[in-house]
């Protein structure tokens, strides 16, 4: 796979000079953030899990167009962090890494029937089922990247050529050992727990407007992590569904089942969820829905808990997300029973506000004799969580934003466990 990155370097550049016409597009984005958390980590269990800092992105691309039969995109970024407060943590700032965010060859639609792509690049939640299963390559450095590593073949199906299916290659290393990183930390940005390699099979029919489906078959490959957990091969098959009524209502439901090795024990594990969105004037829309994951065990050898393969980024929540750390790891949703009712309000075409509330369920109990922190209780009640976000948008070019979420914890947690604190304020730019 490394190989396939410098071949694809003296390819984007071959074609540059063979291309008799050559049109170029720009994109760049700047994004200010400042965040606060608190107990976010450990519910309060160590008392040293409270921050204030600010984040900064830029990004800055080129995309080329050849001729209209083959494209080539590069694009670069960073991520600097400057802490006003950090509990147990360095407040040194420092210029981080430069890092290859984006760099891909496309050839669109040959014989009107096949596009292929190949390189590093995004697979955006909006077109792998909400973000269920795909969504972030690169998850232990949060929303700094989301690529994939990957090669793709995308094929057109049907007399009107309005099915498809997705043939997904996957690479992703536990750090970037593919494309060169300016400024590299010392140890350089963890992006994985483990190397991480894939491949799907990812298919969409039906009428968008009316009854929709994407069915997929999904195989990853987890190398043994520093962390602790095993090597692991996960065979997912699902589908996601949209189904809509008169305009009225829509709903979205999501269904798979795994089958996996993990530690040499053969198990399967379920997951899934169903969401109803009305339309209601103002209110557009009202969701109300639930999700289950299935959890481990531990009372047997194996693991039926449930794998979020590309999918560890914050899907319910942020400060939730952050919670599973000294569970299954940063962002790994499992174990999981959520009731959840998201309100949109949107008061002109610029400003929208956002109320949630959910409840939170575990279907295991986990042992404090095999966690990191005894941070555990004996019962099954995650907590209560409760959000609200109010976006402004400016123009075409900038938006804003303020988020909040506030997570009661109940006694899935230790007795003592603190209420945990999300809230950050966002100002971005872009091309």
């Amino acid at each position: 796979m490394k190989k396939i990155f410098g071949v694809l370097l003296l390819m984007i550049i071959a074609v540059a000079y063979a291309a008799a016409e050559t049109k170029l597009t720009y994109d760049g984005l700047a994004r200010g953030r400042y965040e606060y958390h608190s107990n976010l980590i450990d519910a309060g269990y160590t008392g040293k899990d409270e921050k204030s800092f600010f984040r900064f992105k830029f990004l800055a691309g080129i995309t080329a167009d050849f001729d209209e039969w083959v494209s080539a995109c590069f694009r670069m970024g960073t991520e600097s962090r400057s802490f006003i407060y950090n509990a147990g943590g360095s407040t040194e700032y420092n210029v981080n890494e430069f890092f290859i965010d984006n760099l891909y060859v496309k050839i669109p639609y040959f014989m009107d029937v096949l596009e292929l792509k190949a390189g590093r690049m995004d697979l955006p939640i909006s077109e792998y089922g909400e973000g269920f299963l795909i969504a972030d390559g690169t998850p232990l450095d949060g929303s700094r990247t989301w690529y994939f590593n990957a090669i793709k073949a995308k094929f057109l199906l049907g007399e009107n050529k309005t099915s498809t299916v997705e043939f997904i290659g996957i690479y992703n290393p536990r750090v970037d050992d593919v494309l060169p990183v300016i400024n590299q930390n010392t140890p350089p940005t963890p992006l994985n727990d483990s190397l991480e390699t894939g491949f799907v099979v990812y298919g969409r029919t039906g009428d968008k407007d009316k009854l929709y489906f994407e069915p997929y078959y999904m195989y990853k490959h987890e190398d043994a992590a520093q962390g602790g957990r095993l090597e692991e091969d996960v065979h997912t098959f699902g589908s996601y569904m949209k189904y809509t009524l008169n305009d009225v209502a829509v709903l979205r439901c999501q269904g798979a089942m795994q089958i996996n090795n993990y530690g040499r024990e053969i198990n399967t594990a379920f997951g899934g969820y169903v969401f109803t969105d009305f339309s209601l004037g103002m209110l557009n829309p009202l969701s109300i829905g639930y999700a289950y994951l299935s959890g481990n065990d531990p009372d047997t050898l194996g693991a039926e808990g449930w794998n979020p393969l590309f999918s560890r980024y914050p899907w319910m929540s942020e400060a939730v997300g952050y919670l599973y750390r000294y569970e299954s790891g940063l962002l790994y949703w499992t174990n999981l029973q959520i009731c959840k009712a998201d309100l949109n309000i949107s008061l002109s075409k610029e400003l929208k506000i956002l109320l949630s509330g959910a409840l939170l369920y575990a279907n295991e109990t986990v042992d404090n004799a095999s966690a990191i922190y005894p941070m555990f209780g004996e019962g099954k009640n995650r907590g209560t969580l409760a959000g609200a976000k109010v976006s402004y948008v400016f123009s075409k070019y900038v938006s804003s934003y303020i988020l909040c979420e506030y997570f009661k914890p109940g006694d899935f947690y230790f007795s003592k466990a603190k209420d945990l604190v999300f809230a950050r304020i966002e100002l971005a730019a872009k091309l």
